[in-house]
């Protein structure tokens, strides 16, 4: 996904006539795509904060954000620098990333992504942010019809845009599930399918296709559009912040058991599944196969 914002930004700027995106990817060659555009890969996280006034971050984990941290704060020279964070995080991770750059006299934009890898490379992703709003208002020219369809500005604290995003993220899982469970009918997938389109509206229409359509279960060898372990990560976190105030999240709890054996399913299978694979076990629970048909006959 940080691929696909970091190309359309780019684009943005050459066709701005602004000075060309400065970036850094873990794995460098990922970045060529970038690069043919006319953006400048960076050989450090440190040479990309020397020449930039705003630093987007898309990592995968509280962990990896909190590694590129140390390496941005250990580059110096933080002074009005601002942060935009895309990573989905713990709210606590938000709050103290905030905190660090406030000592150095930078500010954080917590800018957590709803959306895909194929929604981001068509800029139909949606960035909900929090932070100062004089920063926020910096950051927008950059923003909506650039790198996402729309900017939901939240509040002034960061960790609020992230509590949101966790919130989103919980209520996805939770749809995926329920609709998950509504295939198993005898209806049949097709005519539900038409039900959640004409009565319900387009995200659970969207999540009933990532199921049907095998999303869920890419093919050996190839990437999904959000990797199971993002989708384990944030319902964790969900049931997390859910815990500190004293409360349960009953129905996160059950995704999140389904989510762990889909996970155990992928490493006996030694093949990547997607955030969605929690259909696989609702499956498999109902005595059918983890994969559907769709799955068969395509792999076939």
């Amino acid at each position: 996904m940080g691929l696909a914002m970091a190309s359309n930004l780019q684009s943005y700027l050459s066709a701005q006539s602004q000075p060309p995106l400065r970036f850094w990817n873990r794995t460098p060659c990922k970045g060529d795509g970038v690069t043919s555009l006319g953006g400048k890969q960076c050989d450090s996280i440190a040479a990309v904060v020397r020449d930039s006034a705003i630093i987007f971050i898309s990592t995968s984990n509280d962990d990896a954000l909190q590694t590129i941290m140390a390496e941005i704060l250990s580059a110096g020279n933080l002074t009005d620098k601002i942060i935009v964070d895309t990573t989905t995080v713990h709210p606590n991770t938000s709050k103290a990333v905030s905190t660090k750059l406030a000592e150095e006299n930078a500010f954080l934009i917590s800018g957590p992504i709803f959306g895909s890898a194929p929604m981001a490379a068509e800029r139909k992703i949606l960035m909900v942010t929090a932070g100062a709003p004089c920063m926020i208002h910096r950051i927008s020219p950059y923003i909506k019809g650039v790198i996402a369809r729309d900017m939901l500005e939240v509040a002034e604290k960061p960790e609020k845009a992230s509590l949101l995003k966790i919130i989103g993220n919980f209520l996805v899982s939770g749809l995926t599930e329920i609709v998950g469970e509504a295939h198993k009918s005898e209806m049949g997938c097709e005519v539900v399918e038409k039900l959640l389109e004409a009565q319900f509206g387009p995200l659970p229409t969207m999540i009933s296709k990532r199921l049907t359509q095998g999303i869920y279960m890419p093919r050996k060898g190839t990437s999904p559009w959000s990797n199971l372990d993002l989708a384990l990560k944030d319902v964790d976190h969900a049931i997390d912040c859910a815990a500190a105030v004293g409360i349960r999240l009953p129905v996160g709890e059950i995704v999140l058991e389904h989510l762990q054996r889909a996970k155990l399913f992928s490493q006996q299978e030694d093949r990547h599944l997607d955030s969605a694979a929690s259909y696989g076990i609702i499956r498999c629970d109902a005595g059918l196969d983890f994969e559907n048909d769709f799955v068969k006959k395509r792999d076939a």
